[in-house]
């Protein structure tokens, strides 16, 4: 046998293998490079993609082109999208109003008592949602009313106490009341009155598009990234003792998630259809509170500035609330005079008179 065609086709056996592995490993190459340098390719990472642009943001991905932050939340959203028109609903919390609908939805809750230590909750949505629930609806305070105009919101409310009405006429407030707009809500069958009242976003949105209004009216609070604190450190959970037990609030750090997950009365505060309450950031006014008629309504010193407690990434801080005027927004600043900056989320805010005891512990 000739020895010499025996080497000549080894080598070109072995030279077809060298290709053939060339050509493997090359698209192997290229696959990793495509799925973590995608921008070498101009294409989206496969990861990123299917992370929201705020989960983007928060690791360090710049995959989302021409996001800004959205004004009501901070969350990012695509150019243009950044200032939805906001819809301010007075959401109650009577035992027999429980649970409720779309509350876990909300971008921004203020809390604040009504009557007899009752708590009351003004939610601010931004219109793009969809919900198909949102209720029950109760009627508005004088506080609810400024509260809203800080964003020039449309005021969803059934009635109102007579101070809040004639706040409403006399500061030209866009009042969308069920008295008289009742083709925009609906009275459930499953609860009885008053706790039975209800809208959703799509009549909402037919009322604002009747009006032609698209875009809000509102400064931005200042946002950043979160912070969560570190392994191993215990995060900070709140206690407000409202008063009676029914609405003791607790919120409990969760530092997987870096958020706070609401309990009332003791047990994980949910809506009808069991989404959970979670929100980025609690600031809780304390704000000076008097009794001032026979039913037991309340006068508020929500105008001004006092003491705060802001709790962000497990860790809670001292400093105050202001609120210049009635349609300024209600700010929050750090003990050296500088502004909070809130991670992107969803923001409650907790209004406490000084009298209601309120426990930091970890």
């Amino acid at each position: 046998m000739d020895r010499n065609k025996i080497t000549k086709k080894s080598w070109i056996i072995i030279g077809v293998i060298f290709i053939v592995l060339t050509v493997v490993l090359g698209f192997i190459a290229y696959y990793f490079a495509m799925e973590f340098y995608p921008a070498i390719f101009g294409k989206p990472n496969r990861l990123t993609s299917m992370l929201s642009p705020i989960q983007k943001d928060n690791i360090g991905n710049n995959s989302c082109v021409d996001c800004v932050r959205r004004n009501i939340d901070g969350v990012y959203v695509k150019k243009g999208e950044e200032n939805p028109y906001p819809i301010a609903v007075i959401i109650e919390n009577h035992p027999d109003a429980r649970p409720a609908s779309g509350l876990a939805r909300a971008s921004l809750v203020f809390e604040a008592e009504a009557e007899g230590g009752i708590t009351r909750f003004l939610a601010i949505f931004a219109n793009e949602q969809n919900l198909e629930e949102i209720g029950p609806i109760r009627s508005a305070r004088p506080y609810f009313v400024d509260w809203a105009k800080e964003f020039s919101a449309a005021l969803v409310h059934c009635g109102g106490s007579p101070a809040s009405l004639v706040k409403i006429a006399q500061d030209n407030v866009f009042s969308l009341n069920e008295f008289y707009n009742g083709g925009y809500y609906w009275r459930s069958e499953k609860r009885s009155g008053p706790h039975n009242i209800y809208t959703s976003t799509e009549n909402l949105n037919k009322y604002l598009e009747s009006k032609g209004l698209d875009n809000g009216k509102f400064l931005s609070w200042q946002y950043k990234n979160d912070q969560p604190v570190e392994e191993g450190v215990d995060g900070a959970n709140i206690t407000i003792n409202f008063k009676p037990p029914s609405y003791v609030v607790d919120w409990i750090y969760d530092m997987e998630n870096n958020d706070y997950i609401r309990y009332l009365a003791g047990e994980r505060h949910k809506d009808v259809d069991e989404e959970e309450i979670r929100v980025k950031n609690v600031a809780i006014a304390i704000i000076n509170v008097e009794v001032i008629d026979d039913e037991w309504r309340l006068k508020m010193s929500h105008i001004g500035e006092g003491k705060a407690i802001v709790c962000l990434d497990g860790q809670c801080a001292e400093g105050k609330w202001n609120k210049k005027t009635s349609s300024a927004r209600t700010r929050f600043y750090d003990k050296s005079g500088e502004e909070f900056m809130f991670n992107a989320g969803t923001t409650w805010i907790e209004v406490v008179r000084p009298e209601i005891e309120v426990k930091i512990k970890k």
